[in-house]
């Protein structure tokens, strides 16, 4: 794979990756692995940057933490020792389904929605866990993998509904894997990296 290197976007994966190699260390350091905290939702907040703070109350936030770590030991469970471009499509497709039914959580409408902590923040919150299973929903992968069109993306320059990729993102990480047999994360400075062309039609 060989596409022209955006800088600035170079220079920030590089810097996030501090953070993330951070949080990573802090996992393996935990008693319970899969019991998340507000600790997990700082350290993502700090991998991803940007604006987003998190508002409730902790007590508040454990609570609803709680549904996410339940789905995160059914992942667990279900893949361990396995990595993606090894799965075969039906485990794919039951992967995305219990990717999916996680981020449903975080859906405005739902009672276990974290103000503060989107979607985009939990893709990075799994990766992190599962670095060989599951890929980060991010619009500059998502963009320079032609996943999207123009009319998904908001006059802001967000992807509209981005949970709804997660199905093709999973799907495109694995067939790359087996091609350029590279790892989601050495796929993912890849996609992050390379000058971004945004659809047209």
């Amino acid at each position: 794979m060989t596409a022209q290197q955006d800088k600035k976007a170079f220079t920030q994966w590089t810097k996030s990756s501090i953070s993330y190699k951070n949080y990573q260390d802090f996992i393996d350091k935990k008693s319970e692995r899969f019991e998340l905290s507000l600790i997990d939702l700082l350290y993502i907040s700090n991998f991803k940057g940007g604006n987003s703070t998190i508002n409730e109350p902790e007590t508040t936030i454990d609570n609803k933490l709680t549904k996410y770590s339940k789905i995160l030991v059914e992942i667990k469970d279900k893949f361990s020792g396995k990595d993606l471009e090894h799965l075969s499509d039906n485990e794919i497709n039951e992967l995305t389904i219990l990717v999916t039914s996680i981020c449903n959580l975080t859906h405005k409408t739902t009672l276990t929605k974290i103000d503060g902590f989107s979607v985009s923040y939990l893709s990075a919150l799994l990766n992190s866990y599962f670095p060989k299973l599951v890929p980060i929903l991010d619009r500059r992968v998502l963009i320079n993998l032609s996943l999207v069109k123009l009319t998904d993306i908001d006059k802001y320059g967000q992807i509209k509904n981005i949970q709804r990729f997660y199905d093709p993102l999973m799907k495109k990480f694995a067939e790359l894997s087996k091609k350029e047999q590279l790892s989601i994360r050495e796929i993912d400075k890849y996609l992050f990296t390379t000058k971004l062309i945004l659809p047209t039609d």
